[in-house]
């Protein structure tokens, strides 16, 4: 009984090592377009965004240009490794001349 006390407190102390010596990754926003659409005298663009970041962002601002045209959106929550979606509006077909931007986040 006591060799399983033994390697059950040698197991925790391995994985806090581990955990301690293991930095972690902030957030880390990455985007895709997934989608175009035409929509009531507008073009619709779906974008994903993907935390592949260890921690959590919150209030991610998402921009999109075309040309001299901008449009933002944002996620209230975004956790570690997950995803959200928002939607832009722009005058003009989204799907070719597209760039994407985080503009910020906070770390709640």
């Amino acid at each position: 009984m006591g060799g399983l006390g033994l390697m059950l407190v040698l197991a925790c102390l391995a994985i806090i090592l581990i955990r301690a010596s293991t930095s972690i990754q902030g957030a880390d926003i990455q985007l895709r377009l997934t989608d175009t659409r035409a929509s009531q005298g507008q073009w619709l663009a779906e974008i994903e965004a993907r935390n592949v970041g260890g921690e959590t962002a919150a209030q991610v601002e998402i921009e999109g240009m075309i040309g001299g045209e901008n449009a933002s959106a944002i996620i209230d929550y975004l956790p570690a490794s997950g995803r959200g979606t928002v939607v832009l509006g722009f005058s003009s077909d989204p799907s070719e001349e597209l760039q994407l931007r985080t503009r910020g986040w906070t770390e709640p």
